[in-house]
């Protein structure tokens, strides 16, 4: 069955530690496969993001995702070189992307410079460097990367604080959160307002949604904090983006 570039779930492994599941991946136990297919998941839209800002074409750049999955995460099990000890997990699996992808387009390279006819044909659109009708801010693969990474870390937290609520019967509160903070942060959504929210879940006054926004966002900052201590990264990138994310938290909806 083919890999798919989302989970249908968006809680998809967000029951695992990050370390957990990438430990247990690259284990030989019965939960393995499950594992393999939790991680491949989590971390698609990152690998795919750094194969897109390569110059690979958009209609290639889930083959190439793909193949990179198949063949090196789980063909030559990078996951079972992956431990706490030696190092972050997300250097590991970005330094073996980059190099996949960086052979992908050498081969490319050669292939187009050199065709079987011995004529020489110019570099088509998805060689190196063709990437000059991308947003020229997004062309650094790396910066792509770090982007999903830190948006797959707010998914995570996200998932937690909304499973921890939900099961408290908090529903208004995580509602209150999403709507108002975190939907406009993250999505560009327009916030709802604390009238709606008044109405909606028959509260008293606006201080009682001011407090339960207060309440959410500690919440979530715990969860995204646990999520990074997971041992996926400590990178400087990773930490100004989530700082800069926090600090819009803290400022909330205009």
């Amino acid at each position: 069955m083919p890999l798919t570039n989302r989970s249908n779930d968006s809680s998809a492994g967000a029951s695992h530690t990050n370390w957990s599941a990438i430990l247990d991946a690259g284990s030989d136990s019965s939960t393995a496969a499950a594992s393999r297919d939790t991680v491949a998941q989590r971390y698609w839209p990152a690998i795919h993001a750094f194969v897109r800002r390569s110059g690979i074409s958009h209609a290639e750049a889930e083959d190439v995702t793909q193949g990179f999955i198949c063949d090196v995460m789980l063909g030559r099990n990078l996951l079972s070189h992956a431990a706490p000890e030696r190092g972050r997990f997300r250097s590991l699996l970005l330094t073996a992307v980059r190099n996949y992808v960086y052979d992908e387009l050498r081969r490319r390279t050669a292939t187009t410079r050199h065709p079987s006819t011995g004529s020489v044909v110019a570099l088509d659109g998805a060689s190196v460097g063709a990437i000059s009708h991308l947003d020229p801010k997004a062309d650094d693969p790396e910066a792509a990367f770090d982007r999903e990474w830190v948006r797959m870390l707010i998914d995570q937290a996200a998932h937690v604080v909304r499973e921890n609520a939900q099961s408290k019967g908090l529903d208004a509160a995580w509602d209150i959160f999403d709507r108002r903070l975190l939907r406009p942060m993250c999505e560009g959504a327009a916030p709802v307002s604390t009238e709606e929210f008044i109405k909606q879940w028959s509260l008293s006054s606006p201080a009682q949604v001011a407090n339960i926004l207060v309440r959410m966002k500690r919440k979530f900052t715990a969860a995204l904090m646990q999520q990074l201590g997971h041992g996926d990264d400590d990178q400087e990138i990773v930490h100004r983006e989530i700082a800069g994310l926090l600090a819009a938290l803290e400022r909330g909806p205009h």
